[in-house]
């Protein structure tokens, strides 16, 4: 008798899984969600205009030393 339910059970759990196959879940849409805002820098944040005497090299200048500082840096001795 025990062996006659266990196959009964065992073939109940087969047709279970096998139907949870064939099921089709339901598709809903997907969520709205907003795009994520970045507020604005504070004043005291911002970087400053260049003063009137400072050429444009300057800056570019100052990257290509910073580049250089960089690789000293990270360099394998």
């Amino acid at each position: 008798m025990n062996n006659v339910l266990l196959q009964i059970t065992l073939l109940w759990m087969l047709l279970l899984q096998a139907s949870g196959c064939v099921m089709k879940p339901p598709s809903l849409p997907p969520p709205s969600v907003a795009p994520a805002r970045i507020p604005p820098l504070p004043p005291e944040a911002k970087q400053p205009a260049a003063p009137p005497w400072c050429s444009p090299t300057c800056s570019s200048g100052l990257t290509v030393e910073r580049e250089n500082w960089r690789r000293l840096m990270i360099k394998q001795e």
